[in-house]
């Protein structure tokens, strides 16, 4: 029986992260990485790859990030093993033993419980072979619905209509971008799509798919009819999580429950990414966190943890950050919808700056939120929307929030000033709103 030191089940981010990660540490450490999947597609870039505008063959993920390690891929589903024996079963019967055992197993793409689900033309594009099938179908259609406003579906809403197909999007909640955004700053998202030539219907229930062998419709719950060549679904993901009670695994409805270790509780067996159950670092209570960028944090963390540098899981701030068609959002830490959800008291402020100097041509509009928890004025959030980049900023605020910071350390915080590349020196963006925190504190 062929063995491991170390057993890696699942394909992406935090799987090739975290065997990087094991071999910088140890060069001789014996991994192996077993997937069900041929090839892993880069799943930020899926909405590029179905527009054409990045070529399918570069939106796989290149084999040799992970074999350049001397790390053998065995392309087979693990579908059983005895944690007493330190084995795994793969699909084919054959048996594999390991040292220790990572499952990275990540999501797929839920399809909602609805009359004629299984009708045709319905997608995801999750896995890579539904996406090379969805890419092969969209570019043949005219008509398509994009089910669910968060990240993925506007993302995609944008490359179909730049495909120059019709597109619709229902969306359940009032709000894009999962009914968390500031209202104002998703009203100027949906205005900005809908100007694009983008249907949006939100706040809308769907019901039911109509056709007969392929979808031709999807009726809502207020009796109007949706139209339809295809539908796109983007309502969510479900963790992939099957093998774990075989594994005697706890599990919820979010995912494998790790403690801050990433231990699961089943000796020398681990988990970690989109296949999880996260908490937030604020919190320190189950939160969504199934994030690319958090899959590689906590790779990097299980990497030291394995190689014998103990350090303990925070939880997940969730910086994210996005872009449609000329307008960019990114958030990090806790919306006010959050903190009220949390029960936490917050203060907040919105600012109106620019991308680059106010006098300098080409200059764009930037609005910022901030939010302070009351009781200790400690940053607890933060929102920018314009035509800029905000990741370098909002990472920025989260490593704030990471390291406790209040109200009196962002305003007294370093920041760069160019006419070109920053707003004015008065109006940087975290200091700038939280001076208006400061003026509600002193006034009152």
């Amino acid at each position: 029986m062929e063995k491991f030191d170390v057993i890696l089940v699942g394909g992406g981010p935090a799987t090739r992260i975290l065997n990087k990660h094991l071999h910088i540490y140890n060069p001789d450490i014996s991994t192996a990485v077993f997937r069900s999947e041929e090839r892993i597609v880069n799943h930020c870039g899926t909405p590029y790859i179905v527009e054409g505008e990045i070529p399918w063959e570069k939106g796989l993920i290149n084999e040799k990030i992970v074999t350049q390690w001397g790390t053998p891929i065995i392309k087979e589903a693990v579908v059983g093993g005895n944690p007493k024996e330190k084995t795994i079963i793969t699909e084919s019967g054959r048996q594999y033993q390991y040292g220790k055992l990572v499952f990275a197993t990540g999501t797929d793409q839920i399809i909602p419980p609805l009359e004629g689900r299984n009708l045709g033309n319905i997608l995801k594009v999750r896995k890579t072979k539904d996406l090379q099938q969805a890419t092969d179908l969209l570019h043949t259609l005219k008509r398509i619905v994009v089910l669910g406003g968060g990240y993925i579906g506007l993302e995609f809403a944008v490359s179909l209509k730049n495909m120059g197909k019709e597109v619709t999007l229902i969306e359940l909640k009032p709000h894009v971008l999962g009914n968390r955004v500031d209202t104002e700053f998703s009203e100027i998202l949906q205005t900005h799509l809908r100007n694009f030539g983008i249907e949006m219907w939100m706040g809308k229930k769907a019901i039911r798919f109509t056709g007969e062998d392929t979808v031709n419709g999807v009726m809502l719950e207020n009796g109007q009819l949706i139209k339809t060549d295809a539908v796109l679904s983007a309502v969510g993901v479900r963790p992939l999580v099957d093998y774990a009670e075989k594994f005697g695994l706890r599990t919820t409805r979010n995912g494998i429950v790790t403690n801050e270790y990433f231990e699961t509780g089943i000796p020398d067996v681990y988990a970690v990414g989109d296949c999880v159950e996260t908490r937030s670092f604020l919190t320190g209570k189950p939160t969504p966190g199934k994030l690319g960028s958090n899959a590689g944090q906590m790779a990097r963390i299980l990497g030291m943890n394995l190689s014998g540098h103990h350090r303990a899981y925070e939880g997940v701030i969730n910086v994210v950050v996005t872009r449609f068609c000329g307008i960019s959002y990114g958030a990090t830490g806790l919306s006010e919808a959050d903190a009220v959800e949390a029960g936490i008291e917050v203060l907040t402020a919105k600012a109106d700056s620019t991308d680059i100097y106010a006098n300098m041509p080409g200059v764009n509009p930037v609005k910022v939120k901030v939010l302070y928890r009351k009781s200790d004025l400690k940053l607890m959030g933060s929102e920018m929307i314009g035509n800029f980049n905000p990741a370098g900023y909002l990472e920025s605020a989260t490593q704030m929030i990471r390291g406790g910071f209040d109200l009196y350390d962002v305003l007294a915080s370093h920041y760069s000033s160019h006419p070109e590349l920053t707003p004015k020196t008065s109006h940087s963006y975290l200091v700038f709103a939280s001076e208006l925190i400061l003026k509600q504190l002193v006034k009152n």
